[in-house]
């Protein structure tokens, strides 16, 4: 992935560490680094992605600047995972979980606000092959099954 990181101004950086820990909790995110005025967090085994830095100009209480930043979750399960653990914390529905046609077939997104209004999105997205890929071995399998009656039929088998 050509991102190397994203860093979100937040008003309070005790509250807005907590918030992503728990709704990131699902995509196996986790502090990598924690310092003075920010907290980088990640993945396991890799290097922080995403950071939240202590915003100098906002006061507890302001809201943020309109900013939004996706997360790619491994599945629909996860998306919907990360939506119900943002709530929880105090997150606000800026979208609930669910297929997002608008951009493409395959994109399945769920949105929240964070504590200073940011858009915080996670997304799963299964190109259209992707799923062929994943129906083609049932199809496979009826049209060989069928072909082996028919074929046998034929040659007087009895099937």
């Amino acid at each position: 992935m050509p991102l190397a990181h994203v860093s979100l101004p937040v008003t309070s950086l005790p509250a807005s560490t907590a918030f992503y820990l728990s709704a990131l909790n699902p995509l196996g995110y986790d502090v990598f680094m924690n310092l003075e005025r920010a907290v980088g967090m990640t993945v396991k085994y890799d290097g922080p992605d995403f950071w939240l830095h202590q915003c100098p100009e906002m006061k507890d209480g302001e809201k943020g600047n309109g900013m939004h930043v996706a997360f790619k979750g491994s599945s629909k399960r996860v998306v919907r995972e990360f939506y119900e653990a943002a709530l929880k914390v105090g997150g606000k529905d800026n979208g609930p979980p669910g297929e997002r046609t608008q951009y493409t077939k395959g994109y399945y997104a769920a949105y929240v606000l964070d504590l200073d209004g940011n858009n915080v999105e996670c997304v799963y997205y299964q190109p259209w092959w992707l799923s062929a890929l994943q129906v083609a071995p049932s199809v496979v399998g009826v049209v060989v099954v069928a072909g082996v009656a028919w074929w046998g039929g034929r040659a007087g088998w009895g099937l």
